[in-house]
């Protein structure tokens, strides 16, 4: 199965067409899209945060996966969502779930293309972002950070601010929901926004790992074929590196640049349960 891979497209139009143009040429069976995908809801409107992301989704994110699919033959797009996105979305992309134009992935059904399982998990620990419908802290008796944020409230229609404490407080951590996670039939991929920690995946400017302690252990717990990561943009230029081995493992962080986009193609034997073929690649 020939499977390309991208995250953290921020909804920039540039990255989509270059996408469109990687597909293109590599006609992959199956595209998966690692989160944060939309454009941010701009600060400067208060009354828009929360409200632009989902009518990007119904429109151009829409249309995006569809010239996906109709350029590359495709006839899967995989998702999961990150932590730049407001719940609000979720809804909105269920309307595109139930159109058939693509899948959101989670870890209570794992969904099968062809032999092979994926697994979806959106969340990252706590960042300095203002939203925080997609964080959690990492693990029970983390410190909660000192800057909280806004959740978006459903039955308001509109984010809601709190505190950090507040914020995290009664909340499942990340290792909490990863503790019953129940690993597919191999061979199975996990697609998850926030890198595993201490990695080469992982890291920011001035070399800081920022990734999560809860999902590396879920990794080397239950060793996926592969696990597809983003979040952290400049970690293969700060590490070098742009992938990583945790056990049997082989887990990718492809990163993201505002001038070209980056991405991984991958090439899998379903039947030998093995990476056949692994390539970071980046379009101008």
């Amino acid at each position: 199965m020939r499977v390309l891979y991208t995250s953290d497209l921020h909804g920039s139009p540039g990255h989509y067409a270059k996408l469109l143009a990687v597909a293109e040429s590599f006609r992959p069976e199956l595209v998966v899209l690692g989160g944060d995908l939309f454009p941010d809801d701009s600060a400067l409107e208060p009354q828009r945060l929360g409200h632009g992301q989902p009518e990007y989704i119904r429109t151009q994110f829409r249309k995006n996966v569809i010239d996906l699919r109709q350029c590359s033959g495709c006839q899967n797009v995989l998702m999961i969502f990150g932590n730049h996105d407001w719940g609000s979305c979720v809804p909105a992309a269920e309307e595109l779930v139930t159109e058939g134009v693509v899948t959101v992935l989670d870890l209570n059904q794992s969904v099968n293309i062809n032999g092979l399982n994926f697994l979806g998990y959106p969340y990252t620990p706590p960042t300095p972002w203002f939203v925080k419908d997609f964080e959690r802290l990492d693990k029970p008796g983390d410190r909660a950070p000192l800057l909280g944020g806004a959740r978006w409230d459903p039955r308001f229609s509109r984010p809601v601010q709190h505190g950090a404490n507040l914020m995290f407080d009664g909340v499942q951590t990340i290792a909490e929901d990863l503790a019953d996670l129940t690993a597919p039939d191999d061979p199975w991929v996990f697609v998850v926004h926030a890198p595993p920690h201490e990695t080469h995946l992982d890291r920011a400017y001035g070399n800081k790992a920022y990734g999560s302690r809860a999902i590396r252990e879920a990794i080397e717990r239950h060793q996926p074929l592969l696990s597809l990561h983003g979040h952290i943009h400049e970690s293969p230029t700060v590490s070098g590196h742009w992938r990583d081995k945790l056990g049997r493992t082989i887990a990718v962080n492809p990163g993201q640049s505002s001038q070209h986009l980056s991405y991984v193609t991958v090439e899998i034997d379903v039947a030998g349960k093995t990476v056949s073929k692994l390539e970071f690649g980046q379009q101008s």
